[in-house]
Order: structure tokens, then C-alpha cells, then sequence
């Protein structure tokens, strides 16, 4: 199965999830800061918010299987999360709750457990390596950025 495949998987666990925003499967960029930041924004109670999520693979390496005669690629995949910080919301809860979410559905998935085929997968549970404040743009959000490890016998 090529990346392209597993990275539309994990883009169609995303998109199940409630409430979770503007989902891209891929990194996305622009010089022009209004125009990035409409990329990310979408309607909560009526008003415009930045909740957004991204996925990009960031490497592949592989191994030979030592009696197998096949090759074990791990593919590690970050999915980054935005969501408006606003304090007197307190949204950091609002923000930790929807990463716990994306969490959970990306272990929950038996799309990214498959062993159907010629191709194997295995995923170890999704982490969260950083939940922290970061400038996106002009505006304050809550920053998540979830590590996903998959591998394929190829």
C-alpha cells in the first residue's frame, strides 16, 4: 500500500471526529498571513474561530525482515492540531479534550490495524509529544502535535 493510502486513512479517522475543525491532509503554507489563516478557520457558535488539524509524513525508513524476504517500512506520521486560545473560555480544556479525541480515534481505528492482503499494518498508540501555546500566524492558539507510527511488511 503506497503513503498515499495510509495518509487518507488517517485523514478519514480525523474527519469522523466531533467538532474537530478544518482537516488537511497535508502541511500547508502561504506568504500571505490571512490567507493561511482562513485555511484554518471554521464556524463555532456562529463566529469564526481557528480549529484546524494538518498531517504530514515525516520519514519512512526501512528494514529488511531477517527470514522474510520482505521489507518493514515504519512510516511516522505527525498530525498537528490548532485550536484558538481564548482564556477567559478557558479553552485549553476544549483543546486537550478534542487532541484526546483525535487520540483516541486514531488507536480506536481498525483501518490503520488492517491485516487483510498482501499488506500488514501495525500501529503503536498515537502520542502526544507537544501541547503548549505557539503564535499561529497573528493569533494565540493551542498547539498539538500527535506522533503516529505505522508499519507495513512490503
Amino acid at each position: 500500500m503506497a503513503e498515499a493510502d495510509v495518509r487518507a486513512q488517517i485523514y478519514d479517522v480525523l474527519v469522523a471526529v466531533d467538532n474537530i475543525g478544518v482537516v488537511h491532509d497535508y502541511e500547508r503554507w502561504s506568504a500571505d498571513w490571512s490567507a493561511y489563516l482562513d485555511l484554518f478557520k471554521t464556524s463555532i457558535d456562529g463566529q469564526d474561530v481557528i480549529r484546524g488539524w494538518t498531517i504530514t509524513c515525516q520519514s519512512f525508513p526501512q528494514e529488511y525482515v531477517q527470514f522474510g524476504g520482505s521489507i518493514q517500512r515504519s512510516y511516522t506520521y505527525k498530525v498537528r492540531g490548532y485550536v484558538a486560545l481564548k482564556d477567559s473560555e478557558a479553552s485549553e480544556k476544549t483543546a486537550i479534550a478534542l487532541t484526546e479525541d483525535v487520540v483516541e480515534a486514531l488507536d480506536g481505528d481498525s483501518t490503520l490495524h488492517d491485516d487483510s492482503g498482501d499488506t500488514r499494518f501495525n500501529t503503536g498508540p498515537a502520542d502526544l509529544s507537544i501541547f503548549e501555546p505557539r503564535l499561529f500566524g497573528s493569533v494565540l492558539c493551542h498547539y498539538a502535535e500527535i506522533t503516529l507510527v505505522i508499519e507495513e511488511n512490503v
